[in-house]
């Protein structure tokens, strides 16, 4: 069976926000980006704001692999680690995970 156009485009999309993850997590302590991954802004949301923040979708796909987000970033230090977590969440073969 093939995969319709907008799954492919959907995974193609998902593989490119972990890939980003990944660079950013193994970027040094003090990083702008590494620390704005771990940012949790209190307050409320203004009317008319999304609830669903980019990072909430992400958390969501981590869940569905059975990891927390701290796990995650354990294994965004080990590069093949990542790479075969990646594959797993970004399987096109698989709808398991995606």
């Amino acid at each position: 069976m093939e995969n319709h156009p907008s799954e492919v485009k959907r995974k193609s999309d998902k593989k490119k926000k972990m890939t980003w993850i990944g660079h950013t997590l193994l970027k040094e302590t003090g990083a702008i980006e590494k620390t704005a991954l771990d940012w949790n802004p209190q307050g409320y949301r203004r009317r008319g704001r999304p609830k669903r923040t980019w990072r909430r979708t992400i958390e969501d796909e981590i869940r569905s692999t059975r990891r927390s987000w701290n796990e995650v970033k354990g294994i965004a230090e080990d590069c093949n680690a990542w790479k075969f977590f990646m594959d797993a969440l970004c399987s096109t073969k698989s709808k398991r995970f995606c």
